[in-house]
């Protein structure tokens, strides 16, 4: 890819993902990463004891509310024909079923889960019973009968594993039990009948109301215990599976693959973790890096944090949390560094600037060391020669940093009729992204921090006006700032992204902290509940792919930006609605 020409705003907005929130030199690298290798254990996921009782909220729905029970009958024919000795007969109709969950439990242990719910179960009422009819030694009669609620538990076994040959999160339901023992003779109220020694007569044949009612609704129960099984596995893979991200983005022209996938599985009682593979390539390196790039990623092996640790400045409690290593940040960093996205050519013309693309922004940023070289205005052009892949930094005062120092900055100027190397400065910025939560929208707001005393410039050319170099430096950092402040105040209202829920459960609370021993993960701590937002397609404007979420606000003019959002969407925010 070439030097493009882009608008001089959208590399603007460029230069800001090019910010650097340390200015220390970085320690050498543990292990650099070759262009578009895929890394190991880039992304955790990890849910914890709250997070699964999150999930428990939505059992209710995978049970059914109520079951009609057909009828149920039997006879049996005596040794002298059905009404003598021992000739019975019986049915039993219009009963019901309801079932709703009086307590559950999803809990991690070492190399699984259990599930153990309490379901409590009502067999009809007084109000509106069911009725049995008996004919006994030929002696018929219809009965009123009901049941008091009871419970019945059931437990069983979940593992999860990835499956090979999918590369997808495979939940695996273990035998499932189910316990009648609080159904009790007791329990059981028979009404209305003029023999009112029907159960004993029954007793006396060798039949008992108590099976009679058992046999009623335990295979209906069975059925519905067996159908549970299977939407718990699915409702686990789905809620898991829709972090499986692979495709390919256009930033500003360069196109770049990516893909986050599962890896292994962890799970212990302090909660599970899945841990995902990454990777992010360009399909075509820019010429314009050849000459700075060393073809691979800056690496750190940091060891990740034990599962449901808890960072410094981040609220016990939480119910899941996304864990982005620096390694596969800085990959994806890299990659769109690799595939050209900083670098620009302004030329004059591009009236998209506040001011004019002559030597009255030359002015702006190196004050009046050039007024003399430049008595008439004349147009000038600006290139950027970016040196060194941006760096995600995390022990920032912001959320998330990102780090890159000299970013070289070229001004062309007309002279003798000539376009000639005026100035060049080697660029270091600080910049920091914010990230805001709205429990109530599920709008997740970036606030973008980047001023003028961030930005810190080194003259490394400087032909035309000899031991002025401090001079230009201290102006440049002012004349860019003034000129990037507005486009950042005008971005921080409108760049948002909307989470989606899944099955109304969502985020109602997000925090970031670095964490890992080394400090070189960042961790997304988020509380899950029912929430009142959600996603679709009519939602985003588009025909689908909302179920991974899609962006709100307006966006801003220009595409250099979006290299701040990168580093977004690898903690686990959702990709844009197409």
């Amino acid at each position: 890819m070439s030097e493009s020409t882009r608008s001089p705003k959208s590399a603007l907005f460029a230069l800001l993902g090019a910010g650097a929130l340390l200015g220390a030199s970085l320690p050498a690298a543990a292990q650099d990463h070759p262009a578009g290798q895929t890394i190991d254990n880039a992304v955790g996921i990890d849910v914890t004891q709250a997070g699964f009782d999150a999930i428990l909220a939505l059992v209710p729905s995978l049970l059914p509310s109520g079951i009609e029970v057909p009828e149920l009958a039997d006879e049996y024919e005596g040794a002298l024909g059905q009404c003598w000795l021992g000739g019975y007969a019986y049915s039993v109709y219009d009963g019901w079923v309801t079932l709703s969950i009086a307590d559950a439990a999803l809990v991690p242990n070492s190399g699984y889960l259990t599930l153990d719910a309490d379901l409590r179960i009502e067999v009809n009422d007084a109000s509106v019973p069911m009725q049995l009819y008996t004919e006994l030694e030929c002696i018929g009669d219809t009965c009123d009968v009901w049941v008091d609620p009871f419970t019945a538990n059931i437990n069983t076994t979940l593992a999860l594993a990835v499956d090979e040959r999918t590369g997808l999160l495979d939940a695996q339901i273990g035998t499932i039990n189910l316990d009648y023992s609080d159904l009790t003779s007791g329990k059981i109220h028979l009404e209305n009948c003029w023999i009112g020694t029907v159960e004993d007569i029954l007793n006396f044949f060798g039949l008992s109301l108590f099976d009679i009612v058992l046999g009623l609704v335990g295979g209906e129960l069975e059925g519905a215990v067996a159908d549970f099984g299977p939407q718990i596995e699915v409702l686990i893979e789905d809620a898991f599976n829709t972090l499986v991200l692979e495709d390919t983005i256009d930033l500003a022209g360069v196109q770049a693959s990516y893909g986050i996938v599962p890896g292994d599985v962890q799970i212990e009682p302090a909660g599970v973790r899945i841990l995902m593979d990454g990777y992010m390539d360009v399909a075509e390196p820019a010429p314009c890096i050849a000459a700075y790039d060393t073809g691979s990623s800056y690496g750190t092996d940091g060891a990740l944090p034990a599962i449901g640790s808890v960072p410094t400045g981040v609220t016990p409690g939480y119910a899941a949390s996304a864990l982005i290593s620096d390694d596969f940040g800085n990959q994806a960093l890299y990659a769109l560094w690799r595939g050209g996205l900083l670098c620009y050519t302004l030329q004059p013309g591009d009236d998209t600037l506040p001011i004019p693309l002559d030597t009255t922004l030359l002015g702006l940023l190196a004050g009046d060391a050039f007024d003399d070289l430049f008595p008439e205005s004349k147009p000038i052009s600006i290139v950027t020669r970016p040196k060194n892949p941006p760096l995600l930094a995390f022990d920032s005062e912001s959320d998330i940093g990102i780090v890159v120092d000299d970013l070289g900055l070229e001004v062309y100027g007309e002279l003798d009729h000539r376009m000639a190397l005026v100035v060049g400065v080697d660029l270091d910025a600080e910049a920091g992204i914010n990230l805001a939560l709205d429990g109530t929208t599920g709008d997740l707001a970036i606030e973008l921090a980047l001023a003028g005393e961030d930005l810190v410039p080194t003259v490394t050319d400087n032909e035309f006006a000899p031991g002025k170099d401090a001079d230009i430096e201290a102006s440049f950092s002012g004349g860019v700032g003034s000129l990037i402040e507005p486009i950042i105040g005008g971005l921080a209202g409108d760049l948002a992204f909307a989470l989606p829920a899944f099955e109304g459960i969502g985020l109602t609370t997000l925090e970031f902290a670095p964490t890992g021993p080394g400090g070189d993960w960042l961790g997304g701590y988020a509380g899950l509940g029912a929430v009142p937002y959600g996603g679709d397609a009519a939602a985003c404007g588009t025909g689908g792919g909302c179920d991974m979420g899609c962006a709100s606000g307006s966006r801003a003019p220009g595409s250099g930006w979006l290299v701040l959002g990168i580093p977004l969407a690898l903690i686990g925010l959702r990709r844009r609605g197409r």
